[in-house]
């Protein structure tokens, strides 16, 4: 998606106001989104929407073929949604070529990003990219990004052109993410590996085997066991992650539980605290995977203060995700904690 920032300079000329998009979305949380209106009822003051962790600016696929600020402050509106943090996504091709050009690319995302956001700054945040090949760079577009931008986290892809993100050449990265206890948001990406093997099948169930690569491979490295303070979130509802979490349990080498499957005698282990530990400690957000057997599986496999919601557009329309969660029929304070909760906990700037 390589149009980022085309409306960057345009968002202050929405005609809809922040308090015109409130007030549509106290009267659509009673109905429309939020399927027990006596939830709402309980509280001094109308419930707000969602916060949507999952959008991109831009983009020529899906639905973004006429991206702008307005069209998403509307269907923001449309589907009750309050406030939505953008990411980058389907530009790794120019993001991480570990040269010059990655690193402008990245600051160019992020400097219109940081412009939206400060046009509305409690409808939207973003996550900043980085030239993740680039170590240098990386480092100094985390700082830019967050002490200069003011960012909410950081955005990566499942795979960075042959690598996965557990590689050791991108440690320096994850050390300083750590240091900020950043919150990190994957979104999928096709590796060059797989990128002619099922071209039928490259830009849909592909990115969500990739899900789940990058999640496995940084078990593998110990990379989530190395760096606990950052909060990863994982993209539609885990992708296969929450069904062949048991498998991958009893295949990590050096596991603390391996199911007695794999000798570990003499191996340092991987994952000191477990398997299931680092992986039902990250969160996990629905976009475009709120269909019964993700759901089903997500919420067998990790507690309520994991689930996240997120939408995918402009790939998706926001009324693929919200419907389908309507016909969930989940408990009310699983609403609460998926809807916002859990996004006010780890950005506590959209807490209401």
């Amino acid at each position: 998606m390589n149009r980022i920032g085309q409306d960057a300079t345009h968002g202050d000329r929405s005609s809809v106001s922040r308090r015109d998009l409130l007030k549509g979305l106290a009267a659509s949380a009673a109905g429309a989104l939020l399927p027990t209106g006596a939830m709402v009822a309980q509280t001094a003051r109308p419930a707000l929407g969602p916060i949507d962790v999952h959008q991109h600016i831009g983009g020529t696929g899906g639905l973004g073929g006429d991206w702008s600020v307005q069209r998403v402050m509307d269907l923001m509106g449309k589907n009750g949604i309050s406030s939505v943090i953008f990411s980058n996504a389907g530009t790794g091709d120019l993001l991480y070529t570990g040269d010059a050009s990655g690193r402008a690319f990245a600051r160019k995302f992020n400097e219109n990003a940081a412009k939206i956001v400060s046009d509305h700054p409690k409808i939207f945040g973003f996550f900043a990219a980085i030239p993740f090949p680039d170590s240098d760079g990386s480092l100094k577009e985390i700082e830019y990004a967050y002490d200069t931008l003011k960012a909410d986290g950081i955005g990566i892809l499942s795979s960075i052109g042959d690598a996965y993100p557990g590689n050791a050449k991108f440690k320096p990265s994850w050390e300083e993410m750590n240091r900020r206890k950043a919150v990190t948001f994957t979104h999928p990406w096709v590796p060059k590996c797989c990128l002619t093997l099922f071209p039928e099948a490259r830009d849909s169930v592909e990115r969500d085997f990739d899900t789940t690569r990058a999640f496995t491979n940084l078990l593998y490295t110990g990379t989530l066991a190395a760096f606990p303070d950052i909060r990863y979130i994982v993209n539609h509802s885990g992708a296969t992650l929450p069904v062949l979490a048991g498998r991958i349990k009893d295949r990590v080498p050096g596991a603390a539980t391996t199911g007695g499957k794999l000798p570990t005698a003499g191996i340092t282990p991987l994952t000191p605290k477990g398997v299931f530990y680092e992986l039902q400690k990250l969160y996990y957000e629905c976009a475009h995977a709120a269909y019964a057997a993700p759901i089903a599986a997500l919420r067998a496999f990790v507690p309520t203060s994991q689930l996240l919601f997120g939408t995918d557009f402009p790939a998706e329309d926001p009324s693929s995700t919200v419907e389908e969660l309507k016909k969930r029929n989940l408990p009310p304070d699983v609403l609460r904690a998926l809807y916002r909760g859990n996004a006010e906990r780890l950005f506590p700037r959209f807490k209401v």
